[in-house]
């Protein structure tokens, strides 16, 4: 897997976003929304698929999920699934916090190799 460093501690500081915060960020060429909930960070796709709505602009909520600024769509910053009455989702990419910095892969690896409508939507 490839690894790309959102953040630098020592440049970006201890905490360079707020907790419930959104932002987007530029990785590799692609659009991400970057959250961050109280047990660290989260990356699903900067476009809703409901309207191309981009989710770094929207807020996040305290139930740690992100709404698009357009029509108030919900998405789960931790799986991508939106709203039960959505009836859609968002792609997530792994995040990792480092000693020296948050990082990212924009790789597609599943542990268990499911389906993603399989792994995105277990209880």
């Amino acid at each position: 897997m490839k690894w790309f460093k959102i953040y630098d501690f020592v440049m970006d500081g201890a905490e360079p976003q707020a907790i419930y915060s959104v932002r987007t960020v530029e990785v590799n060429n692609k659009l991400i929304c970057l959250g961050r909930l109280p047990d660290g960070y989260f990356a699903v796709s900067d476009k809703c698929p409901h309207a191309s709505g981009r989710l770094g602009l929207g807020k996040c909520t305290p139930e740690g999920k992100v709404e698009c600024p357009h029509h108030r769509y919900k998405y789960d910053m931790k799986t991508g699934q939106g709203n039960p009455e959505q009836g859609d989702y968002v792609e997530t990419f792994t995040t990792e916090t480092r000693h020296d910095g948050v990082w990212i892969t924009l790789d597609k690896h599943r542990d268990d190799n499911q389906p993603w409508w399989k792994t995105i939507f277990k209880k």
